[in-house]
């Protein structure tokens, strides 16, 4: 059981990182790469360093939250999910919608952000769930 509970928590730490990179990223470019007033983006000879600045801005103050909230809500709303239906494949729509209720605290951005992590973690689950190691 522990061999399988630490295969979990690796997951939804590599969860946390992909979504982190994702969510940061996603989020600079749909604020047009400024992060406190928006401009249209144009033909800015710059634009592309603007991005990736704000990017790790982002990134730097998504990330902690993320890695800290988003892991520890993530194990709790599979496990929640777990006890409400154990052998069925209807407990993960359970765990979405905990995962939704958990990322409702900021609502547009921490929604987004729950959503992601979500998503990262079934597609590794789906990846890694045939491998023995």
């Amino acid at each position: 059981m522990t061999l399988h509970l630490t295969r979990i928590v690796k997951r939804k730490l590599l969860s946390a990182t992909i979504s982190s990179f994702l969510f940061a990223f996603f989020f600079a470019w749909y604020t047009r790469y400024e992060p406190f007033f928006y401009h249209p983006a144009g033909a800015d000879p710059g634009a592309f360093s603007r991005f990736m600045s704000v990017g790790f801005i982002y990134l730097l103050y998504s990330a902690p939250v993320i890695y800290a909230y988003g892991t520890v809500t993530s194990l709790l709303s599979d496990f929640i999910g777990f006890c409400v239906l154990p052998y069925s494949k209807l407990r993960l729509i359970v765990s979405g919608i905990m995962h939704g209720v958990f990322g409702l605290i900021l609502f547009p951005a921490s929604l987004a952000a729950a959503a992601l992590f979500f998503v990262v973690d079934i597609v590794l689950a789906a990846r890694f769930s045939g491998q023995k190691k």
